[in-house]
């Protein structure tokens, strides 16, 4: 059956209806495990809509939650018409009745039979690609594949990307329902997948404030706080002490309102091998902020190497420093000179909380995620190998401003120069915020803002600042589509959910099929324990380790690293095995990374969204 996009809710819903029907017979609501595909996968399902509620007894209208837009809840049974649904992944009916249950309508839910979902890319909220595009059916996208014409075969679904933008970065990835293989232009390989799509932000949705705090909107709202991170060394001196005295020329010049909306941090950093290589000072009133660097600037000292580790200390003012709890719009400041190291070094955290490695790409983009520019600022007239381009990638990937050193000017000039921009910087940001803040309206006697004005960041802004609000729907709602789209590297990152302890699990059975010197039957023994501790069941004899994995996990592996059985592995020559191990020994090694990475959100109890580029 092809599924066809129709574009309005009544359609949509008997769409869903007719697919509802499609489900698998289900378990009456009696048994003590969860319910699974045909293929035994845990069965999953995502609501429809925005608007699709789970009532406490079949049919009884008696609403328990609203299912979350773009959410997997998992099956324990069916019935009459109605799924029981519960938030938590779960192999027992036991274990998933601890989380929120309730019973949907199967003619309002899409099955989701596989763990894997397509991620926006990075790329989507540096504003540095085109939209996603998909098809309502699998063979015109073939035809578009092969032929490369989007006029004969036209996408039926555009992104809207002012939309993506506006999404928060937390926003759940495109459900995956199945995938195969094609190729573009009849030459390259390229995978497509069969997704659920969300639709766009409507004009009618809203931030509605629950206790009506305005004077803490506007704050939040149109208050901005710097953190300049400050090449502290011995040569910045003369650079410090102009930048002072040009902030305090500023203030002169600044509206009054706006003065009073601005604070001023300092991060001051040096050399690894020098007495104090990072000081950080809270941030204070602009019209504190020229004394405080004055003050610091007669201690600036150390230094001699040619390179400063300025992405660390951009790092450090983004994740260490201590922000104030209603900062307003942050903005970092990296000013430097002579040189910058091309990657963090760790240097400047002796707990190890900036990671070694992170090149400027990197750092800008976890920046512009958290929707904080960086003005950056080339403070003498040495330029080292790496300055301008460090300095250059981190303004230009965070929408920020580099002011560069130019020939023939003098300190003053520049200072002035950085001065100038920052101030260019701080009324922009105040000026957005107010434009937000006049579009407020009443919705029910209570206090809204449109949607559409408002982007992730600035919802950030006022979570940060206390201020608690609801995002009301409009009344189209926000509906799920089916559709077919390309794998394409610039623009989606597949993904599925995994648990720690299936990640666990995973490891272990990669590091038990890397042991070479255990006899045929106590690896047997190993490996069938933990398949089992994986598929909640014994294994299979005649599948591959990779198929009886895929069953449980729904995604496909990258390689063909575990296509075997344990036949194949009594068959292989002691020089082939300690090859084969070496090679499950590097997957394992690198699953095993990964855990550690996400090590704080596994221990917070949730799944983790995993590259499928992590797996072997």
């Amino acid at each position: 059956m092809t599924l066809r996009r129709h574009n309005t809710g009544l359609r949509v819903l008997c769409l869903l209806a007719a697919l509802g029907g499609l489900a698998s017979p289900g378990l009456a609501c009696s048994s003590d495990q969860m319910a699974r595909t045909a293929e035994g996968f845990v069965r999953k399902v995502v609501a429809g809509s925005d608007r699709i509620t789970a009532q406490a007894e079949a049919g009884s209208g008696d609403t328990v939650f609203t299912l979350e837009l773009m959410k997997p809840y998992y099956v324990i049974c069916e019935e009459d018409g109605y799924l029981k649904v519960s938030d938590l992944a779960a192999l027992t009916v036991a274990e998933a009745e601890s989380g929120l249950t309730g019973y949907v309508q199967t003619g309002q839910i899409y099955e989701w039979p596989t763990a894997e979902g397509l991620g926006f890319s990075d790329l989507a909220f540096l504003g540095s690609r085109p939209e996603v595009t998909a098809w309502d059916d699998r063979d015109t996208l073939l035809r578009y594949m092969d032929s490369g014409d989007d006029t004969a075969n036209p996408p039926t679904f555009r992104e809207n990307i002012d939309a993506t933008l506006k999404r928060e970065n937390s926003a759940r990835p495109y459900p995956v329902l199945a995938s195969g293989d094609g190729k573009i232009l009849g030459r390259t390989d390229r995978r497509y997948f069969d997704v659920l799509l969300p639709a766009a932000i409507r004009k009618s949705d809203a931030v509605v404030l629950k206790e009506g705090d305005l004077a803490a909107v506007t704050r939040a709202l149109t208050t901005a706080t710097i953190v300049i991170a400050f090449d502290a060394t011995g040569s910045m001196e003369d650079f410090a002490r102009a930048v002072a005295t040009s902030l305090s020329d500023a203030i002169d010049k600044l509206p009054p309102d706006t003065l009073d909306s601005l604070r001023i941090g300092f991060v001051f950093y040096r050399d690894a091998g020098d007495a104090v290589p990072v000081l950080a000072v809270p941030a204070v009133p602009l019209k504190d902020a020229s004394a405080e660097l004055e003050k610091q600037s007669v201690t600036m000292s150390g230094g001699g190497d040619d390179a400063e580790p300025v992405l660390d200390a951009v790092q450090y003012a983004a994740q260490l420093y201590d922000w104030p709890a209603d900062a307003g719009k942050k903005i970092i400041v990296a000013v430097l000179n002579d040189d910058a190291h091309p990657a963090t070094t760790g240097v400047l955290d002796p707990q190890g909380r900036i990671p070694v490695g992170i090149d400027a790409v990197g750092v800008a983009r976890g920046l512009f995620e958290k929707g904080i520019p960086v003005i950056s600022v080339q403070a003498g007239p040495k330029a080292g190998q790496h300055l301008a381009e460090i300095l250059g990638t981190l303004a230009r990937e965070t929408s920020g401003t580099f002011v560069p050193w130019d020939n023939g000017v003098d300190v003053a000039t520049i200072a002035d120069a950085f001065s100038t921009v920052l101030q260019e910087r701080m009324q922009k940001e105040i000026d957005a915020g107010k434009e937000v803040v006049d579009t407020v309206y009443d919705f029910n006697g209570s206090p809204a803002i449109p949607l559409d004005v408002i982007d992730g960041e600035k919802l950030e802004r006022l979570r940060d600042s206390g201020v608690a609000f609801n995002i009301a729907k409009g009344e189209d709602g926000i509906l799920v589509q089916p559709g077919y789209m390309i794998e394409t590297p610039d623009l989606l990152d597949p993904r599925f959910q995994i648990s720690k302890e299936t990640l666990l699990d995973l490891i272990n059975l990669m590091s038990v099929l890397a042991v070479t010197g255990v006899d045929s039957e106590s690896l047997h023994r190993s490996v069938a324990e933990s398949l089992a501790a994986m598929a909640g069941e014994k294994g299979d004899p005649t599948e591959t380790i990779a198929q009886t994995l895929t069953r449980q996990l729904g995604v496909k592996f990258r390689s063909g690293l575990l296509e075997f059985n344990l036949e194949y592995l009594d068959a292989l020559t002691p020089a082939e095995r300690v090859s084969f191990a070496k090679r499950l020994q590097d997957a394992s090694a690198a699953l095993d990374a990964f855990l550690n990475a996400n090590m704080a959100t596994f221990d917070a109890g949730d799944a983790v969204w995993m590259p499928v580029a992590s797996l072997p």
